[in-house]
């Protein structure tokens, strides 16, 4: 990606906003932060995967992997740490395994393997810096608490802990609107699923820019969520998924029928999974690549549903049957077809 001058000054003045002091015990002494890591590592089945890392003394990372002939680009956010008794940080964000990496030098990581080990190679596994912050603009799901006061919303993000203004562009008028809704008082926090981006926007008070988040899309109000429980996302497998929209229209339980949920169960190599509208109990098979999946859908031999149960098992049996990719955040599951349209949200319910 080229910057153009209003990109990189969008940048210089996103990387001053965010150069916050470091906090006592957290940055090793001899790396020097905050500051961007670049370096192209070994793919298996890529030519590299690209990183762009960015790191704040505060404990807070962005990073993007982009998988060089693949089309596939990944944003990352959360917080790292020092690995104790080791001359490592570790990485951790929204993935099941934390990244762990190497200081080298106060520009130089070097990364290392799931077990934290060393990675004993001659092929290229550092990442560089030049001791500049020219920091992305992460575009992902994102999971926190919204608060709307003297017309100024701000969005806390649960896994740094950052607060942001939040941009009035975009879908935020559909937060906006979820929010007034749901609230339980004014200026009470309210749990919100948005996809969008961390990106430098004119301050409110003043001149120049700073981080806001802004709303790309507005998924879900979730009352009575809070960060602390958000912490850490939900497993995609083995997790009672209570189904919440299917595409536009909300979701419900009828009286005397069963709830409509999903579980993907995975035991011993074996992917099975169970769904339900509330009428038929479908069952069937799935895989899991990353962030793809594929759902097998049972042969249609199934009991008549009565309406409207049978406009909703229709719209559940095609949602699994074009759902091709997967994303969570906290307690939220979202599956969307093959070219990122959403089709279905799901909340975790833990028994």
């Amino acid at each position: 990606m080229c910057a153009t001058p209003s990109h990189a000054a969008a940048a210089l003045a996103l990387s001053a906003a965010l150069a916050v002091p470091s906090v006592a015990g957290t940055a090793p002494r001899e790396l020097g932060l905050p500051a961007t890591f670049r370096g192209d590592l070994p793919c298996a089945d890529c030519e590299a995967v690209r990183h762009h890392l960015d790191v704040w003394p505060d404990g807070v990372f962005h990073l993007r992997r982009e998988w060089v002939g693949r089309d596939l680009v990944r944003d990352e956010i959360g917080r790292w740490q020092v690995d104790p008794g080791s001359d490592a940080i570790a990485l951790h964000g929204s993935a099941e395994r934390p990244l762990r990496f190497e200081i080298e030098g106060p520009d130089r990581l070097r990364l290392l393997d799931v077990q934290g080990r060393p990675i004993v190679s001659t092929l290229p596994y550092a990442l560089a810096s030049d001791g500049v912050l020219s920091p992305i603009e992460p575009m992902l799901l994102l999971g926190g608490e919204m608060r709307y006061v003297a017309d100024a919303p701000r969005f806390t993000e649960c896994l740094t802990g950052r607060s942001y203004p939040m941009a009035k562009e975009g879908d935020y008028p559909d937060a906006e609107r979820a929010y007034l809704a749901e609230r339980v008082e004014p200026g009470a926090a309210l749990y919100l699923t948005v996809e969008g981006s961390i990106a430098p926007r004119p301050k409110a008070d003043g001149t120049g820019l700073e981080p806001g988040v802004v709303v790309r899309r507005f998924v879900g109000a979730w009352p009575g969520e809070r960060c602390e429980r958000a912490m850490a996302d939900a497993a995609l497998t083995n997790t009672y998924w209570r189904i919440t929209r299917l595409g536009d229209a909300p979701v419900s339980a009828f009286e005397g029928r069963r709830e409509p949920h999903l579980v993907l169960r995975s035991d011993g190599g074996r992917h099975t999974y169970v769904a339900t509208a509330g009428c038929n109990r479908l069952v069937g098979a799935y895989a899991v690549d990353g962030e793809l999946i594929a759902i097998a859908i049972p042969p249609a031999t199934r009991t008549a549903c009565p309406p409207p149960l049978d406009a909703l098992e229709r719209a559940l049996t095609d949602t699994l049957e074009r759902a091709a990719r997967w994303q969570i955040r906290g307690n939220t599951l979202e599956l969307a077809d093959r070219f990122g349209n959403p089709l279905a949200l799901f909340a975790a319910v833990h028994f």
